[in-house]
C-alpha cells in the first residue's frame, strides 16, 4: 500500500473490536466533553430526540448540519471528530454532534430513526453528514424524511455483508478491514437487515472514499446510484488514504482533502 507520507503513523493502529473493549469505550463520552472545539466556535449541549447532542455554533450561521460520527455503530464519538465538526461550524453552520443509540444495548436501525427524527424537528437543515458507520444512519435517515436535505458521507457503511472488490482486497488494511466489518454486521443487525434505502429526492450530495478501505468500492456504487436516481453527486475519490484517516486532522494533506468538503459545503 502506497500511503501517503503524512498518514505512515496509521500504519500500526489495528481498530480493536470485541465487547469487553466496546463497553469500556464508554469513558470517551466525558473525554468528547472535555474536548474543545476550535477557536471561533461555541459549543453548548442539547437533548434532541432523546439524545444527548453537542451544538457548536459559528457567529453567523446559515443552516444547520447534523454531523454524525462512525464507529462501527458501537463506540461514542472521538474527540478529533469535534475538531473535524469545527471546521465544517467555520464554513458558517450549526453543526449538531448527536450521541445516538449504539451496539450491543441498541441494533443501528434505532440510531436511525432517532436521527430521522431529530432531523424532521429542525428547520434550516442543509445537510445531514457522517462518517463510516455514521454515514449508513444519514443515508437511512435521510431515506425516511418528508424533506430531505444534502447528505455528504465520508468512507461510508453502506450495505451489510458487501462483497465489493475493496473488501475482498482489504482484509488486513489499517485503521479498518473486512474482518472488523463482518463484525459489526454480526452485532448492528440482530434483527434483520434494513430495507435498501429510497434514493429518490436526494437533491445533492458528496461522497468520500478512502484509497485503501474496504468500504471504498460501496461508496463509489452509491455515487453511481445516486446519480441514477437524479442527484447532483460529487465523490472525492482521496489518494493513499486509509478508512478513518482524518483523526490526524492537523496534517496539510488531511486539511487538503477536508478542503473538498468544506467546499462543498460553500455550495449548499
Amino acid at each position: 500500500m502506497d500511503i501517503h507520507p503524512e498518514l505512515k503513523a496509521l500504519k500500526a493502529f489495528r481498530y480493536p473490536l470485541s465487547m469487553p473493549i466496546v463497553r469500556a469505550s464508554a469513558i470517551m463520552r466525558p473525554i468528547f466533553r472535555l474536548s474543545r472545539p476550535l477557536d471561533g466556535i461555541r459549543e453548548e449541549r442539547r437533548v434532541i430526540s432523546g439524545m444527548d447532542t453537542t451544538l457548536l455554533r459559528p457567529r453567523e450561521p446559515r443552516g444547520t448540519i447534523i454531523d454524525i460520527h462512525g464507529g462501527a455503530f458501537a463506540f461514542p464519538a472521538a474527540p478529533y471528530s469535534k475538531k473535524i465538526a469545527s471546521l465544517y461550524a467555520l464554513s458558517g453552520f450549526d453543526v449538531l454532534m448527536p450521541d445516538y443509540p449504539l451496539i450491543p444495548s441498541h441494533s443501528c436501525i434505532e440510531a436511525i430513526e432517532r436521527i430521522a427524527e431529530m432531523a424532521e424537528g429542525i428547520d434550516g437543515l442543509k445537510c445531514l453528514s457522517g462518517s463510516s458507520a455514521g454515514g449508513f444512519i444519514a443515508l437511512h435517515a435521510a431515506a425516511n424524511l418528508s424533506h430531505k436535505p444534502a447528505l455528504m458521507l465520508i468512507y461510508p457503511v453502506v450495505q451489510p455483508e458487501g462483497s465489493t472488490d475493496s473488501m475482498q482486497r482489504f482484509r488486513s488494511t489499517p485503521m479498518w478491514d473486512s474482518r472488523k466489518n463482518r463484525w459489526m454486521w454480526e452485532h448492528a443487525l440482530p434483527e434483520g437487515h434494513p430495507s435498501p434505502p429510497d434514493l429518490s429526492g436526494i437533491g445533492r450530495a458528496f461522497i468520500e472514499t478512502a484509497e485503501f478501505d474496504p468500504l471504498r468500492d460501496e461508496g463509489r456504487d452509491l455515487y453511481g446510484k445516486l446519480i441514477e436516481a437524479g442527484a447532483s453527486a460529487v465523490l472525492s475519490e482521496t489518494k493513499g488514504t486509509v478508512h478513518g484517516y482524518d483523526m490526524l486532522w492537523r496534517k496539510p494533506y488531511v486539511q487538503q482533502l477536508i478542503g473538498r468538503r468544506i467546499t462543498w459545503l460553500g455550495t449548499l
